[in-house]
């Protein structure tokens, strides 16, 4: 397995860090067209077959209170009108909201109800599937506000199981580090953008 090396120029000299760090990460101009911009969604009701037309439509009024990726989870034998209720938001993609969202479903729900199924998606406008990337809203904020203004080698780092992110200038370490530590000890931080 061959490592990648990315190198910048830090304070006049070069500097190089090699590792899994960087492994797959794209640029600051990659990771931008990859990422839609804007803050406009979509919102999806995959599943809603056991809710009446008015739950439905409760359903769909909820889109613009879950950040993206967001996804909200009902088991069919309980329906919207539960205690528990609450929507999974600010994840990477929606594969994770998806799981976190079915995760408290069935972890709240009586035993005997059916399982949990999604009721509702919201992405981005514009993500496309087989993009390199793609990140919570927040993080996109982030990504293209206080990560594009720092100078030198920086590194952009986020657990797609917490949807927490983290950026630093300097090495991937620093932004692995600021990962952690906002998805409080989060163990899948990966850097995704180094410059």
């Amino acid at each position: 397995m061959s490592s990648t090396l990315r190198c910048g120029v830090l304070a006049g000299i070069m500097a190089c860090v090699g590792g899994a760090a960087f492994a797959d990460s794209l640029t600051y101009k990659e990771a931008r067209k990859a990422v839609p911009k804007g803050n406009r969604i979509v919102a999806e009701l995959p599943d809603t077959s056991f809710l009446d037309d008015k739950q439905q439509a409760i359903v769909l009024s909820l889109k613009d209170t879950i950040p993206y990726y967001g996804a909200l989870a009902l088991s069919p034998d309980e329906g919207l009108f539960v205690e528990w209720l609450n929507a999974s938001g600010q994840h990477h993609s929606l594969d994770a909201a998806r799981a976190a969202a079915l995760a408290h479903c069935n972890s709240n729900k009586k035993a005997a109800s059916a399982a949990c199924v999604v009721v509702l998606e919201v992405s981005p406008e514009g993500a496309k599937p087989d993009a390199p990337l793609s990140l919570s809203a927040e993080a996109a904020d982030a990504l293209r506000g206080e990560y594009r203004k720092l100078k030198g080698m920086k590194a952009f780092a986020i657990s797609k199981t917490q949807g927490t992110f983290g950026f630093a200038g300097g090495d991937g370490a620093r932004a692995l580090d600021a990962c952690a530590k906002a998805g409080a000890g989060a163990k899948d931080c990966k850097v995704v953008v180094a410059d």
